[in-house]
């Protein structure tokens, strides 16, 4: 164990200059992951992935950008205090959000907005296992699996090699990092979370994520 990154990808749109990165022309063919230091992108069918070794980097924030023309999902994980979580964004504005935290219970998973309909089977699944098993955070790989449901990309089963970009920062000032939060919770400036402030949780959420 000790896995760290994250990424964001997208759908329908580039997100390198929404997100302050840009393509310094160094190419390699590898596996992703584990990422190597700094941000790389690639491609997976229709999907363009950036990803980082920086757990923090897939925000709710840097998701939106990203979305502005399409269409966009965010990964982070971290192996290291099992902190896990997954964003969706279209059109700017974050429509969904799952996340997990063992600090508040090992069955602690926070859900916000209208998730992919795969979450209900996922979260089933994994929480079977931890009530039969009770030997590992089985709910860590929640958002794992969800992000995989919707991009194709599970960073827990892909160790195929890909065209790998690697990236340079060009918007120092986009690049603050800050550790994720409860995506019902306020944000570290006290405000609501991005895109859809207000919104009311979708079923899902009502009856798995909010505590």
């Amino acid at each position: 164990m000790g896995l760290s990154l994250s990424f964001i990808a997208t759908k329908g749109s580039d997100p390198l200059s929404a997100l302050g990165l840009s393509a310094d022309g160094k190419t390699l063919r590898a596996e992703p992951i584990p990422p190597p230091a700094g941000f790389i992108r690639f491609d997976l069918g229709d999907w363009r992935f950036v990803m980082s070794d920086d757990h923090r980097f897939a925000s709710r924030e840097r998701v939106c950008a990203a979305a502005q023309g399409g269409v966009a999902v965010g990964l982070y994980l971290e192996e290291h205090v099992m902190i896990s979580g997954a964003f969706g964004a279209e059109a700017g504005e974050l429509a969904w959000s799952v996340q997990h935290d063992p600090n508040h219970g090992m069955e602690h998973l926070d859900v916000w907005g209208e998730p992919p309909a795969a979450l209900e089977d996922i979260r089933d699944g994994l929480l079977a296992e931890l009530r039969k098993l009770d030997d590992a955070d089985y709910i860590f790989s929640v958002p794992t699996e969800l992000v995989a449901s919707v991009c194709g990309l599970d960073v827990d089963n892909f160790s195929d090699q890909v065209d790998l970009t690697v990236l340079s920062v060009t918007r120092k000032d986009m690049m603050k990092m800050a550790e994720h939060v409860a995506s019902g919770a306020p944000g570290p400036s006290g405000a609501a979370p991005s895109g859809r402030t207000g919104a009311r949780p979708g079923l899902l959420a009502r009856l798995f994520g909010r505590r």
